[in-house]
């Protein structure tokens, strides 16, 4: 009978310890799951607000990228460009654009943890991003090598790339613009 009593005692204590090592496992599990739902959050909180950053920087640009590409039509337009002196151009205000919760999203791996749709909307905003970049530094670039006499066919010249460049710059916003509306709604379903 002593031996029985030992072995039920230990069968006891094994269940015991095998519940408790399970029990352990489930809530630890349960606290990590929550820790990374709640990074996660943060994350996203974090690209909204970034996307919106942007989405402003874009909106109080593309007014006067409008203005200037317009003003150099109108002087294409005109006959006699000697009196051509581009006043109404202040620089070509490209947008140095914020993607630190971008990043972070990527070396964090969190991006993983995210809706498929989501992350391809949020990659579309970045990549275009990236081309409008690239296409800022071509038109600084051309802009640099221009020729700046004051005749009427490099005054032409300019207006010509001004037109020209300005037109590609708003259809890059105007993208840009859509793709942060989409990417937002998808965000808030």
């Amino acid at each position: 009978m002593k031996m029985k009593n030992k072995t039920s005692d230990l069968f006891i204590q094994i269940i015991s310890v095998t519940i408790g090592v399970f029990l352990g496992y489930i809530i630890s599990n349960w606290s990590a799951n929550s820790k990374e739902s709640e990074k996660l959050k943060s994350l996203v909180e974090n690209i909204k607000a970034e996307i919106h950053d942007n989405q402003t920087k874009v909106s109080h640009v593309i007014d006067y990228h409008r203005m200037v590409k317009d003003s150099t039509s109108y002087y294409l337009n005109k006959e006699d460009l000697v009196n051509f002196k581009p006043t109404f151009f202040k620089g070509v205000n490209t947008i140095t654009f914020s993607n630190s919760a971008y990043q972070t999203g990527i070396q964090t791996g969190l991006f993983n943890k995210m809706k498929l749709k989501n992350v391809q909307a949020i990659n579309d905003i970045y990549t275009k991003q990236r081309a409008y970049k690239d296409f800022a530094n071509l038109l600084m670039s051309g802009l640099i090598t221009m020729d700046f006499d004051e005749n009427k066919e490099a005054f032409r010249k300019i207006a010509i790339f001004l037109s020209i460049s300005m037109t590609d710059v708003i259809i890059k916003e105007e993208q840009l613009l859509e793709s942060y509306s989409k990417a937002v709604a998808l965000i808030d379903k």
